[in-house]
């Protein structure tokens, strides 16, 4: 959406955008009306024209498109250390790790997930919750040690405890939920869930 709303809050169509990015790329632009587009692209002075009659970027279409690309540029380097922490693999074993090697006994799966799959959901977690590591592990903790109490009936999975889609289609996280408690200091307050919709 950043790059649409960059090409519209400069009075540009994404079919005329296309034609610019097309003219730098030397490709033909395909499904559109390129003659249609081109007269207003010359008219709005992104284009020029040169003495042998063909088409040229103007100074301020080369700025735009070297604007639209490094928004891309800044959204690609939102690598798995950006978002996890540099050292995000130690830490997700010793989260996988406070999981006791079990097969849940109501569910029959096993409490630890595949770390990559925990990989994908800490993403998410960490994309949408501001928690410290420090804090995801004493809320695992906690967790687990519940759970303990009651010989691990309706344990979440470590995969799930981040992230699990209901029936209802809601995104549910428990460990957001134990996040919250250890920051606050509060008891558990059971029945109180995040949630998001998911449309």
């Amino acid at each position: 959406m950043e790059i649409i709303d960059k090409i519209i809050e400069k009075k540009l169509t994404p079919n005329q955008f296309y034609v610019l990015v097309s003219i730098r790329d030397k490709v033909s632009p395909l499904y559109i009306n390129l003659h249609q587009e081109l007269r207003t692209l010359l008219s709005e002075e992104w284009l020029t024209k040169t003495e042998a009659g063909n088409m040229e970027l103007s100074s301020n279409a080369i700025e735009l498109l070297n604007e639209v690309e490094s928004l891309f540029k800044v959204q690609k380097k939102k690598t798995n250390n950006t978002i996890m922490g540099a050292e995000y693999s130690e830490n997700i074993e010793k989260y996988t790790l406070l999981f006791p090697k079990i097969r849940i006994p109501t569910s029959k799966l096993p409490a630890r997930s595949a770390e990559k799959n925990v990989e994908v959901v800490f993403k998410w977690f960490f994309l949408n919750y501001k928690y410290s590591w420090d804090v995801v592990l004493k809320a695992t903790a906690m967790y687990v040690d519940e759970l303990q109490t009651k010989n691990y009936a309706y344990m979440r999975t470590s995969q799930y405890f981040i992230k699990k889609q209901e029936q209802d289609k809601t995104i549910t996280s428990k460990l957001a939920d134990y996040c919250s408690i250890v920051e606050s200091g509060d008891d558990l307050d059971t029945g109180f869930h995040f949630k998001e919709k998911v449309y």
